[in-house]
C-alpha cells in the first residue's frame, strides 16, 4: 500500500461520527414510581411514571405511563441528536390519545385511526412504526403526551396510557468542513513529498 493511500486510510479513520448507536428503552430495571430525570442506556426522561402492567403484550412488565394532561419528554443523555424507529403504545381510554412531538412537528394516535392496515383499539397494544417518519429522524427530542377530551375542572381525567420499547438509535455527529479540508490539506502535501521524491 503506497503512502499516499495509508494516509487517506488513516485520515478516514479518524474523522468523528463513524457507525451509531442503537437501544431499546423497555424501563425493565427501573423501579415502579415515578421518576425525575431517569436514565437508561444513554437516554433521559424529565419526568416519567413506571408502572407494571401488562405492556408490550407481555404480562407483568414495567413500562411507563401517562395520565390526562401529563407529558414526559426524552432526551440524549449529554445532548445530540437520535431516531426514534418505533415505540409500542396502548390507548388505555378512548378519550385519550397519544400526541408524539418533536423539534420536526407531531403526530396524533387515537382510537379509530388506522396504524399499519389496522385500526386502532381502546386498551390493546400497538408497536408504532416510526421509522419511515421525517418526524422522528435526527430529532433533538420527543415529547410524549397524553390528551384527554374530559374537563378539566372537573377533576374527572379519564385519559391514561401506556408505552414502552421505545427503538432509538442516536445520530452520529456531521463532521465539520474544517477536518475535511484539513483531511484533503495533509493528503495534497503527502502527494507534493511522493512527487517530489520522484524528480
Amino acid at each position: 500500500m503506497n503512502l499516499l493511500r495509508k494516509a487517506a486510510l488513516a485520515a478516514m479513520l479518524a474523522l468523528p461520527g463513524v457507525g451509531a448507536s442503537a437501544a431499546v428503552i423497555d424501563f425493565s430495571n427501573a423501579s415502579l414510581g415515578t421518576h425525575t430525570g431517569y436514565v437508561e442506556d444513554g437516554f433521559v426522561f424529565d419526568k416519567v411514571r413506571v408502572v407494571s402492567a401488562s405492556c408490550a403484550n407481555k404480562p407483568k412488565q414495567n413500562c411507563a405511563a401517562e395520565n390526562a394532561f401529563r407529558e414526559t419528554t426524552l432526551t440524549r443523555l449529554g445532548g445530540g441528536g437520535f431516531t426514534v424507529n418505533s415505540l409500542w403504545f396502548s390507548i388505555v381510554s378512548a378519550a385519550s390519545p397519544v400526541k408524539l412531538v418533536s423539534d420536526k412537528g407531531s403526530v396524533t394516535l387515537a382510537v379509530g385511526d388506522m396504524l399499519g392496515g389496522l385500526a386502532i383499539q381502546m386498551a390493546k397494544g400497538y408497536a408504532a412504526d416510526l421509522s419511515r417518519n421525517g418526524v422522528f429522524q435526527n430529532i433533538g427530542f420527543l415529547k410524549i403526551v397524553d390528551l384527554t377530551l374530559g374537563d378539566p375542572g372537573t377533576g374527572h381525567f379519564k385519559g391514561n396510557l401506556r408505552f414502552d420499547d421505545l427503538d432509538v438509535t442516536e445520530v452520529a455527529p456531521v463532521p465539520l468542513p474544517a477536518a475535511g479540508g484539513l483531511m484533503l490539506a495533509g493528503m495534497g502535501g503527502f502527494a507534493m513529498l511522493r512527487r517530489r521524491k520522484r524528480l
